[in-house]
């Protein structure tokens, strides 16, 4: 197997071709499961979460949608004449959203932004991608950061899935008590994909509960203004206004 490679990005590249074989995901502590595949990742407006779905009604432009992956999200917006730009660190995503239509992708990481981030009014970050930040550590300095840089009126649509309900992959008890001994939320997790005969590199995600995802926004800038979701196993969008 080849290691340490955008495994990710280049599934991305390969379903944006047509491609249909899913990533898999591997836990650190050894547990694995299939992923979602170009059914998930590339689904168009129908088979987004309801959460989702909801939330888009809300939204106003200019939008950056960070972590834009192949651009399910984008390509939406952008089909409805919202202006948008998708954001990811990766290349290879990068030229999946573009394969797939997004005019304008920029191949950044969130904290390459800079001043950049405060020329729009919303940016979202569907597809579970509170994990981004990977840590509450992470969380707290990014989010404070943007609160400064973004302008007034700027909001956040945000979706996490609490780690409680059944919809994170793999959390139950004994993970939370291995998170627990070592000091982290029990939603503190690090991952890696396989794709054919690639393995990626580890990396930190991070889901979290509605109560705490309110708790890591206190001295930020932002709070929720409006939280989207009903199932407790289904995922949920925040949506964040400054304080």
């Amino acid at each position: 197997m080849k290691s340490g490679t955008d495994v990710f990005g280049r599934a991305l590249v390969e379903w944006a071709r047509g491609g249909t074989m899913a990533e898999t995901i591997e836990r650190d502590d050894g547990f694995t499961t299939s992923g979602a595949g170009p059914e998930v990742y590339l689904s168009e407006f129908k088979g987004w979460p309801s959460a989702e779905r909801q939330s888009v009604r809300f939204m106003r432009g200019p939008v950056l949608d960070v972590g834009c992956g192949a651009g399910r999200v984008a390509l939406h917006l952008q089909q409805r004449g919202i202006d948008v730009v998708g954001l990811d660190s990766s290349p290879l995503a990068v030229q999946a959203a573009r394969l797939r239509g997004v005019k304008e992708v920029w191949c950044l990481s969130m904290a390459s932004l800079g001043l950049r981030i405060g020329s729009f009014d919303t940016i979202v970050m569907f597809g579970n991608n509170f994990g981004l930040f990977g840590t509450p550590e992470r969380a707290r300095r990014v989010l404070t950061v943007w609160a400064k840089r973004t302008n007034p009126k700027a909001r956040i649509f945000v979706e996490s899935t609490n780690p409680y309900g059944g919809g994170a992959p793999g959390f139950d008890r004994a993970y939370y008590h291995r998170n627990k001994e070592r000091g982290d939320l029990p939603g503190q997790a690090r991952f890696r994909y396989h794709y054919d005969y690639l393995v990626g590199s580890w990396f930190p995600w991070l889901f979290v509960s509605r109560s705490e995802m309110r708790r890591l926004l206190r001295g930020t800038g932002w709070h929720q203004a409006r939280v989207l979701g009903e199932r407790s196993s289904e995922p949920y969008v925040a949506i964040l206004e400054k304080d």
